[in-house]
């Protein structure tokens, strides 16, 4: 009774003056428009997980919930956060722009949705506080995200302050990919994602064995990968249901590995998760960072964790993903590290296909394995000041 109290009251408009309700009438129905986008989300999540689980095979219901609630309680708790509360935001605005010696008139919100932010202030008789970083400081800590500020003069002393979400970075991802002996099927798969939240999401599986069943496995884990994470599940729990769905029905055992980074874009913060994977690099200008993690495959041990490490980006920074189809062709990563080098500055499209035509040329032409190479560069979109 209390969530569904919460949940009405969350849609329900009040008996206000004109633009407070008119207002709120907007916001709502972009929520429930989010709301019914979830839901579509919620019918490819499933749907993922009965193929990723597969015909005739037999896993425990709590398995399938727990995901499933997973990504639900996700959705209600956004959907239940305060900043959904017109008045309240529009209170905590004003009392945050005091304690800064700004008096702010009125505020106009189009959207308090998390990293599709758009409201105006308007503000009377400005003070020096709007010249500095403080203001800007004061409202990222109100919505807890990087936000990009515009001022505008309306009249005499009148200012109007455009805030909306930072979109100052992007991604840009290149892969180059080769099956077993020259075969344009391959057993890895890989997943480039870039969700609302403002991350992107750059993945390899690499399958057990090679061909089809591989690559059905391995871009299948991939998709129900994608489909939580939609919900912004943490990656270490969304990893853990797929594990758990291998083992309860992985009547063959069968295996993947799985190699993720997770971009903050705006905190400019790259979150690693290995699970039996080779080396990640990092290209930061002429110099390569070598990044490991031990794991064992997905679903081969029970309640085995995911390898994680946080790695601080720089603008111009290019991660480079391999299978392990790629480094086993060389006795060390010497040799590997010093053609990515020789790839800086270069497109991620061409990084990634002269890495692979390397290792190719390094083995003589001999391609035991699947070969795959993802490339992600870290950039920005405009000057950022």
């Amino acid at each position: 009774m209390e969530l569904t109290r919460k949940v009405r009251s969350t849609f329900a408009i009040k008996n206000e003056d004109a633009w407070t309700a008119s207002s709120r009438k907007k916001l709502n129905k972009y929520m429930i428009s989010q709301f019914f986008i979830q839901l579509v989300n919620f019918q490819q999540l499933i749907k993922s997980m009965n193929d990723f689980v597969g015909d005739g095979k037999i896993v425990k219901t709590s398995t399938l919930f727990d995901g499933l609630s997973l990504c639900l309680n996700r959705t209600i708790s956004e959907m239940l956060h305060d900043r959904y509360d017109v008045e309240s935001q529009i209170e905590m605005i004003k009392t945050n722009m005091k304690i800064i010696g700004v008096n702010v008139n009125e505020v106009r919100i189009r959207s308090l949705y998390p990293r599709l932010l758009k409201l105006s202030i308007i503000i009377e008789k400005p003070t020096p506080v709007l010249l500095s970083g403080e203001l800007k400081s004061q409202l990222e800590r109100i919505f807890g995200e990087s936000l990009k500020i515009n001022i505008d003069k309306v009249r005499n002393k009148t200012l109007k302050i455009d805030v909306t979400s930072s979109r100052n970075f992007k991604v840009e991802h290149g892969v180059a990919y080769v099956g077993k002996n020259g075969s344009k099927l391959s057993g890895d798969s890989y997943l480039c994602e870039n969700f609302q939240s403002g991350r992107t999401i750059v993945a390899i599986s690499d399958g057990m064995g090679n061909g089809k069943l591989a690559h059905t496995e391995s871009s299948l884990a991939l998709r129900v990968l994608k489909c939580m994470l939609n919900f912004d599940v943490p990656v270490a729990e969304a990893v853990r249901v797929i594990a758990e769905l291998k083992q309860e029905s992985n009547t063959e055992e069968r295996f993947f590995s799985l190699d993720l980074c997770m971009i903050d874009k705006e905190n400019g913060r790259a979150h690693i998760y290995k699970q039996a994977a080779t080396s990640t690099f990092l290209l930061r200008r002429e110099t390569v960072r070598k990044i490991e993690m031990p794991g064992l495959p997905l679903g081969a041990v029970e309640g085995a964790k995911i390898g994680h490490m946080k790695v601080d980006l720089m603008p111009g920074d290019t991660i480079i993903m391999c299978s392990d189809g790629i480094l086993d062709i060389f006795s060390n990563t010497d040799l590997f590290e010093k053609r990515i080098i020789r790839n800086t500055d270069v497109d991620v499209n061409k990084m990634a296909q002269d890495l692979l035509n390397y290792t190719i040329s390094h083995s003589k032409g001999n391609i035991t394995d699947d070969m795959m190479v993802v490339t992600a560069e870290y950039k920005p979109i405009r000057n950022v000041r």
